[in-house]
């Protein structure tokens, strides 16, 4: 009965939000209505909490209370200090000072296909210092691509590149990666080092191989843009007096926090016997802190400088409303589905058709995926099956981590492939072209890296 239901909830959860509806109120309110079914009906575990308040009503809102606690006191602080930096660093300019430095070499390359894949990866490089997904195409639009408009790669090549340059969630920006290892129980460092990193370098290859010859079969087949040349010309005439003037030690800032974790944390430092371990927001602070300074060196406007520091918190309290909510939300979904006994059944269910962990995580990956592409957000479909897996890993024998790793991989797909995408709408009307070009070049080599990664899933995450 309760996995009826559910389905139920959840068909209309994806026609509330088909249809445009605010995704953090459609997951809370869901999530809500299966704790109330799972009270008034005795259906499935029921609420897990603490400490009851004595009665059943009240109770089902003591989870929500306990979900919003738990987050904004942890991840939810996490994630707001993360979206607080990087749009500190938008207002220092420091994203384009780091593409300046390590987008340099890109105009000895001749070849442009080869020059468009290079592109690619220097996106992966200024990616790790800006999360998001958005944020992070816009900064390209405005550095990389007139770049390689300018060396000769076809406008739709170019855009193609940096519609699909965040495929992958990595760093410690990402809130699914955040909200990966905390489900998983693990610190973020040994998330990236031991899990995201195994998989990543062969996605990445498979994605820039297939760019190669995606990309060129297009060219080919469409024939040339008469736009192109026009928008060329255009870009060589334009001046660069803004990148010019901001320093080039800018672009250490961003990975500053990056650094911090990498190094100050017992995944590296119980190597050598050291016990140091900082997290994000401790990280964040002294980042920010560090990037005053410099700002402070180079104006020697010290009230200006402490004025600045208003984006921080303008964008820490931009990623409450928005990713924190929706984690909040999501959990809530989520709990809801457990607590009315629905991923019971379909544990149960599962196991007596003989089927394992391989399969669940086949299943709810082409799940997740589609979700994605249709809400074209990684954000809250990870949110709402993240506090499912714990409990099904457990019941499979394996590690949490084994089976988030692959939800978050393909959410990442999912929205890469969607043209409704906020990254994928926005620098499609900066390049004017439609979003479904965008999409198209980008099709096969997202279900390729899907491919690869349900292999890799199977070959080097499963066992271990």
């Amino acid at each position: 009965m309760g996995l009826i239901i559910s389905l139920f909830v959840i068909a209309w959860v994806a026609w509330a939000i088909a249809k445009k509806g605010y995704a953090t109120a459609i997951l809370l309110i869901a999530g809500v209505v299966l704790l109330s079914l799972s009270v008034l009906f005795d259906l499935g575990p029921g609420l897990v909490l603490k400490k009851s308040t004595g009665n059943g009503f009240f109770d089902i809102f003591l989870v929500v209370q306990q979900i919003m606690s738990s987050n904004l006191a942890g991840l939810g602080l996490s994630i707001m200090a993360m979206g607080g930096f990087s749009r500190y660093m938008d207002t220092l300019n420091a994203g384009q000072a780091l593409y300046a430095i390590v987008g340099g070499p890109l105009k000895y390359i001749k070849s442009p296909y080869v020059l468009a894949c290079m592109g690619f990866i220097i996106s992966q490089i200024v990616g790790m210092a800006i999360p998001s997904a958005s944020g992070l195409a816009l900064m390209l639009m405005v550095t990389l691509y007139p770049v390689m408009i300018r060396a000769g790669v076809s406008r739709l090549t170019a855009v193609a590149i940096i519609g699909s340059s965040r495929f992958f969630d990595l760093g410690p920006g990402s809130a699914n990666c955040l909200l990966a290892a905390k489900t998983a129980g693990i610190e973020w460092a040994e998330y990236f080092l031991n899990w995201q990193l195994i998989i990543y370098f062969p996605l990445m290859l498979t994605m820039l191989i297939s760019h190669y010859f995606v990309q060129r079969y297009w060219d080919r087949r469409e024939g040339p843009d008469p736009e192109e040349m026009v928008l060329r010309e255009k870009f060589h005439q334009e001046q660069t007096d803004q990148q010019l003037s901001i320093p080039k030690i800018y672009a250490l800032l961003p990975i500053i926090p990056l650094v911090i974790l990498l190094a100050f944390n017992p995944v590296v430092l119980g190597e050598f016997g050291i016990n140091i371990k900082v997290d994000v927001p401790t990280a964040i602070v002294l980042s920010t802190f560090i990037a005053m300074a410099f700002e402070f060196i180079r104006t020697r406007k010290g009230l200006d400088v402490m004025a600045g520091m208003k984006s921080f918190f303008e964008g820490l309290g931009k990623q409450l409303t928005v990713v924190v909510a929706l984690i909040v939300a999501g959990q809530v979904f989520g709990e809801g589905l457990i607590a009315i006994g629905s991923v019971n059944s379909l544990i149960t269910g599962v196991e007596g058709i003989g089927l394992g962990a391989g399969f669940m995580i086949l299943f709810m990956s082409l799940v997740i995926g589609v979700v994605a592409f249709l809400m074209g957000s990684g954000n809250a479909p990870f949110f709402s099956f993240a506090a499912l897996i714990p409990e099904l890993a457990t019941k499979f024998g394996v590690h949490s981590a084994a089976m988030l790793l692959p939800l978050q991989t393909m959410t990442g797909f999912g929205r890469t492939l969607s043209p409704v995408t906020g990254a994928i709408v926005a620098i499609a009307g900066i390049a004017g072209v439609s979003p479904f070009q965008i999409v198209k070049r980008n099709a096969v080599q997202l279900i390729l890296c899907a491919v690869v990664n349900f292999i890799l899933t199977f070959i080097f995450i499963l066992p271990s």
